[in-house]
């Protein structure tokens, strides 16, 4: 069975196993309307599965010790419904851009999964008034690569709170553009550091857990759900 959705100008497909029919559908992303950048595309291969990159999502303390992000909160418990998952979670970052210009974000996001390998985050940056959406998307290759896209959207920077930081010295028009390619640039250096930790990664079923993993094992089973038979997502994902 194959059948096919568009959102915001990007095409999706589902494939099911033995010709089995569409289990759910995704969530609609709002509208991209007027007031929106073009989308920025971004995609990387390697090694991994769609479920360790959605882990992403509940996995906030990676933020810091993976990624150097501060004041990463979490005061929302992730909700569940059915083959859908919310999480959200705020964080702030300094960061260079082109290792030269500093700018200090203060960002509150919520992540919206639909299924594996589909996330949908809508950012609020705080100190700028700047807001950013992003889609990770993570479609198997072959059994042992993914190809993971990362697009991204910037809603128009009409009246920046910081001059500098939010580009109030170019016209409008131009502000979103550019901001969107940063934001853009920023999402693949942080894949990249992940690519790290899920390259040397062993898959253990049942993981000694701190309070600061978070809600881990909620998402595993969340997870199982999407498997033909159970204990297919340890074989899956070693």
């Amino acid at each position: 069975m194959f059948e096919t959705s568009e959102i915001n100008g990007m095409l999706f497909a589902w494939w099911g196993l033995e010709g089995r029919p569409p289990q759910w559908q995704l969530l609609d992303a709002p509208s991209a309307g007027t007031g929106w950048s073009d989308i920025e595309v971004r995609t990387l291969q390697f090694p991994g599965h769609p479920q360790e990159t959605s882990e992403n999502s509940v996995d906030i303390a990676h933020l810091s010790y993976i990624h150097g992000y501060g004041n990463v909160t979490n005061e929302t418990p992730v909700t569940i419904e059915g083959p859908y998952l919310e999480s959200r979670f705020g964080f702030a970052t300094d960061r260079k851009i082109a290792k030269v210009v500093g700018m200090h974000l203060e960002v509150e996001a919520v992540a919206n999964l639909s299924g594996l390998g589909y996330s949908y985050v809508e950012f609020t940056e705080l100190t700028i008034g700047m807001d950013a959406r992003l889609w990770v998307l993570a479609t198997p290759v072959d059994g042992r690569l993914i190809d993971l896209s990362i697009v991204s959207q910037v809603r128009e920077i009409r009246n920046p709170k910081r001059p500098i930081a939010g580009l109030a010295f170019l016209p409008r028009q131009m502000r979103a553009p550019i901001m969107n390619k940063i934001v853009s640039s920023l999402q693949v250096h942080d894949v990249k550091q992940d690519v790290v930790v899920w390259s040397r990664k062993q898959y253990v079923p049942r993981p000694r857990l701190v309070r600061s993993d978070g809600e881990l094992m909620k998402y595993r089973a969340y997870c199982a759900q999407f498997y033909p038979e159970p204990g297919a997502c340890q074989s899956a994902v070693r």
